[in-house]
């Protein structure tokens, strides 16, 4: 069982240390033009929750659920192009951000550029794969709505098997395929790798059910809230999520050496 209570609460502890990154989540949540768009055009009560799985950095989205009109899910040229830029930027600011919470939690030198440099292709593939499926997913579903209930359980089984990749490239340093295989071969096992989804999953969805009522009904004034309160939630969920690989990684490495000793 995952003792999700303390990875909070010692990620909390690390916050000091890594809250110079507060401004990366922000950032990521207005490059995603169309729903600050969408929700700042929205005319009457919303209410809503999303159930977010973990990522490296979750976003104001992550935690806010918008009305599908509101979603910017359209496919325009200008939309495409954004998308690519989100891609790319999103990967090298995901790397540099991941890698310097990896260093404060290893309590390691490093820097943000050193991380992102490193780290960007393989983070790259992993958000080209995430964001093909989503494509792949979403074309059918606006010709073919009703295929909305087999493709969204679809769509949380991948997000569930692939949420290590990230971590698992940062934090032991693996490429992506070797992260992706990784990550798929612990969400088959489930064990505590299920239990911290679900306890991700359950206090995301806790943020996301006032964070939402706040950015989809006040304006812009709720979507500058919502920016900054949704910053530093991203930045301690992250952190937890560092935690969790890190000592799960650091635990099995701790019964590998056990067991080949007993063999001296």
């Amino acid at each position: 069982m995952v003792e999700f209570t303390e990875l909070m609460n010692e990620a909390w502890g690390k916050f000091e240390e890594t809250k110079w990154l507060l401004p990366v989540p922000v950032i990521l949540s207005l490059i995603d033009y169309g729903k600050v768009i969408g929700v700042l055009n929205l005319e009457g009560p919303h209410v809503g929750i999303r159930f977010p799985l973990p990522e490296p950095t979750p976003t104001l989205w992550s935690f806010v659920s918008l009305p599908a009109n509101a979603a910017g899910s359209s496919f325009s040229p200008q939309t495409l192009f954004v998308m690519a830029l989100f891609i790319l930027l999103g990967s090298y600011l995901e790397a540099g951000y991941v890698g310097s919470i990896r260093d404060a939690v290893k309590m390691t030198g490093g820097s943000f550029l050193d991380n992102a440099g490193r780290d960007f292709f393989e983070f790259l593939q992993f958000n080209l794969m995430l964001y093909a499926v989503m494509v792949i997913l979403i074309v059918p579903l606006m010709a073919m709505p009703f295929m909305f209930l087999l493709a969204f359980p679809a769509f949380l089984i991948f997000l569930y098997a692939i949420y290590g990749v990230p971590f698992l490239i940062s934090v032991q340093r693996l490429e992506f395929r070797d992260a992706l295989a990784e990550s798929i071969h612990l969400a088959k096992r489930g064990g505590e790798y299920l239990d911290y989804a679900l306890k991700y999953l359950a206090i995301g969805a806790l943020i996301s059910l006032p964070l939402t009522l706040v950015v989809t009904n006040m304006g812009l004034p709720g979507l500058v809230i919502g920016l900054l309160l949704s910053a530093p939630f991203s930045l301690t969920l992250s952190t937890a999520t560092v935690l969790f690989f890190y000592e799960s990684w650091e635990h099995d490495m701790g019964v590998t050496e056990i067991d080949i000793s007993g063999f001296q």
